[in-house]
């Protein structure tokens, strides 16, 4: 067996070359590639000992990703003295010595030792072509001492049995004193401060200035890990009482701060903040004179220069853009008449405002603006079909703009409508319409191959209806995909000249709306006992509700249909989008005692009038499940702390069937039969609840 593995050794795993790789003494700089995306990396070394050895990296340093210390897996592996194996096909890396075999696969916590499942809190990832192994893994599973001194940032791994000394021959016993206690802390013994308070910009206009505070004097911090997408900083000696993520940030560079605490190795804690930018952009870090308070603070740019060309050997617009920093670009498109539209945030215009354009073949106009009061906006005109492409620099872009592979064809975001040429005539009947709306798009099948009439490839739209379109022709029926950002209904008419895709909002094409949400899934399993998992009884129901509607005149789409986990945030948007009401489905636990149904919801700013509210739908499902199973009535509850009830402005409840946690609830909701009735009494009562008139 494992000579058939031997001639698969690392066929990738040696492949590639570091990109522009500095290292000073105790600091690594260079480009990290992972997740697809190029990764700006600049942080201390790294030291590896193994059995007080340091290990001399090759061609990969350790590096510290997400917190994590990364080894290059062949490396490592050998120098503890074992096989490394690499399965191509299945993702799978074998490592193999005399007592154990090691199966790791990329992007997955689950390894295999011995032939026993293990789990990771960190996968094996490919960087830079090279596999990368948290060195923790590796250690835990060969069964090796690990320990890291934070500040010498310094791994050591032992391969050695600790032994002790055989005892020596007694001498004639003294009197033994009292033993005192060792001071042996479990943990640190830290004042910790408390980091309370991140204050954002006033306002995308206002000063890009990002406040990181503490309830005393921040003892150190460490901006471990820069990247062009983030910024990453440890705050030591710190607790954290911040809210884990933070999308409200007024800024058109950081679209959100995320936090989180954590332990280190030694047993301290730590709290680190992580900034997600839009685009790279030049920011300092400093700190206020008492400490208890670290700025970021993003710089003006003044973009200074703009240069056109036609390559005629590629057959491209080229069009550069400089300034004194970077830039922080983001790019967009707009329909009618269609334009590529170029936004630089936090920036000082020193351009014309009418551009010369003469130079370039696909580009008919171009203008520069102050979008708003810090926002630059440079918008070209393209008469036809267009792509583009661009790449960032310390302080430039490079924007291509050329022909697309698409044709005959244009999208108006004002209308939500796609119109298709009539070149050759399309039997509009024949169309399919597959509605793949929890994978997040739409495919309109064309009756035929339309490839040479409409082309292929992929039209950019980017609004908060439709992300892209895309075109492809396979098995001779050509696709257009319609990836959405938010769920969405489609049609398809002909008008003569040309045919007419609408898409529209399910609540303009159906007269009652209803999202189904089984609560928790994927990686939040939710409650579990008696030998039931919330999830997937969760499921379980909502999918027995949803088969009750059917035929009732109720348009139902569902947040998930698998064990997967949408986010709860996601889950209240697209509530608030497209629905009329939104029920979640839930199980309740307690002691083993509680017992019974109950219905969560909150009294939204808008339940005014006669129409339908949480209140009331809550009353009315919890009504129909006790009259229709006689279970324990625990009455409807109002509650302010449940993000799915304050993140929804349409009728929401959450319906906690029974207790997960009570025998006897398990016993009954663990039968089909038992299933089908509260299915049906929650059924009956949306019925109901959506004659009430909605707003």
């Amino acid at each position: 067996m494992r000579s058939k593995w031997k001639r698969l050794l690392l066929t990738t795993m040696a492949v590639g070359m570091l990109s522009s790789v500095t290292a000073y003494a105790a600091n690594v700089s260079m480009n990290l590639f992972y997740n697809g995306k190029n990764h700006t990396y600049n942080a201390k070394e790294i030291v590896v000992q193994i059995d007080g050895k340091k290990m001399t990296p090759k061609d990969m340093p350790a590096v510290a990703i997400d917190g994590r210390t990364m080894l290059p897996m062949r490396q490592i592996a050998q120098e503890l003295g074992c096989e490394v194996v690499w399965n191509e096909e299945a993702q799978q890396v074998y490592v193999v010595n005399d007592d154990y075999t090691l199966v790791f696969e990329i992007n997955k916590t689950a390894g295999i030792k011995n032939g026993k499942t293990f789990t990771m809190d960190v996968p094996p990832m490919i960087v830079n072509d090279r596999t990368m192994l948290p060195v923790r893994a590796l250690a835990t599973a060969l069964d090796l001492n690990i320990t890291w001194d934070d500040p010498s940032r310094t791994v050591s791994i032992s391969t050695k049995e600790e032994t002790t000394k055989p005892p020596t021959t007694p001498t004639t016993p003294t009197t033994p004193t009292t033993p005192t206690t060792p001071n042996t802390p479990t943990t640190p013994n830290i004042n910790y401060v408390t980091l309370n308070k991140v204050n954002v910009p006033a306002s995308k206009t206002a000063g890009q200035t990002f406040t990181i505070q503490a309830n005393g004097a921040i003892p150190s911090y460490e901006e471990i890990l820069v990247a062009d997408n983030k910024i990453v900083l440890d705050f030591y000696g710190t607790k954290s009482g911040l809210a884990s993520n933070i999308t409200a940030t007024n800024s058109s560079i950081v679209s959100a701060v995320r936090t989180a605490q954590h332990t280190a190795e030694d047993g301290s804690v730590y709290t680190r903040v992580v900034l997600d930018l839009n685009s790279k952009k030049k920011y300092e870090v400093t700190q206020s004179a008492d400490k208890t308070k670290v700025y970021i603070t993003f710089s003006k740019v003044t973009v200074d220069n703009i240069s056109m060309r036609h390559n005629p050997n590629t057959n491209k617009d080229v069009i550069e853009i400089e300034g004194d920093s970077a830039l922080g670009v983001s790019v967009s498109t707009l329909a009618n008449p269609n334009r590529i539209v170029v936004d630089i945030p936090n920036a000082i215009s020193e351009l014309d405002n009418t551009l010369d354009v003469k130079a370039l073949d696909f580009v008919t106009a171009g203008r520069t603006a102050m979008f708003n009061e810090t926002t630059l906006r440079i918008v070209f005109e393209v008469g036809d079909l267009t792509e583009y492409s661009y790449t960032t620099d310390s302080d430039s872009m490079t924007l291509q703009i050329y022909r697309s592979t698409m044709k005959n064809m244009s999208y108006d975001a004002n209308k939500d409508v796609l119109y298709l040429q009539k070149e050759e005539k399309i039997n509009t009947d024949s169309v399919k319409i597959n509605d793949n709306y929890l994978n997040g798009y739409v495919d309109v099948v064309l009756p035929g191959d339309y490839e040479d009439i409409y082309g292929y490839g992929t039209y950019e739209i980017g609004d908060d209806v439709i992300k892209n379109i895309q075109i492809s022709t396979n098995g001779g029926k050509t696709t257009l995909r319609f990836n959405q950002s938010r769920i969405s209904c489609y049609s398809i008419k002909d008008d003569g000249d040309r045919y007419i895709i609408s898409v529209k909002n399910p609540q303009d094409v159906y007269d009652k709306v209803l999202l189904l949400d089984a609560g928790h899934g994927g990686s939040d399993p939710g409650a579990s006992g008696n030998g039931i998992i919330e999830k997937n009884m969760n499921l379980t129901i909502m999918q027995k509700v949803a088969q009750q509607l059917e035929g009732s005149g109720i348009k139902v789409y569902v947040t998930r249909n698998s064990d997967v986990y949408p986010s709860n945030n996601s889950r209240a948007q697209t509530a608030n989008a497209i629905a009329d009401a939104m029920v979640s489905i839930h199980m309740n636990s307690g002691s083993a005692t509680a017992n019974g149904t109950e219905v969560l919801y909150k009294v939204h700013s808008n339940d005014t009038g006669s129409g339908l509210t949480s209140q009331k739908l809550a009353e009315l499902i919890q009504s129909s499940i006790v009259r229709a199973t006689g279970n324990n009535n625990r009455g409807t509850k109002h509650r302010t702390d449940l993000l799915i009830l304050n993140g929804t402005t349409v009728p929401t409840v959450i319906v906690e069937t029974l207790f997960i946690s009570n025998p006897g609830d398990a016993l009954k909701i663990n039968q089909a039969a038992y299933q089908n009735t509260i299915a049906k009494a929650i059924a009956d009562a949306i019925e109901e609840a959506f004659e009430y008139g909605l707003r």
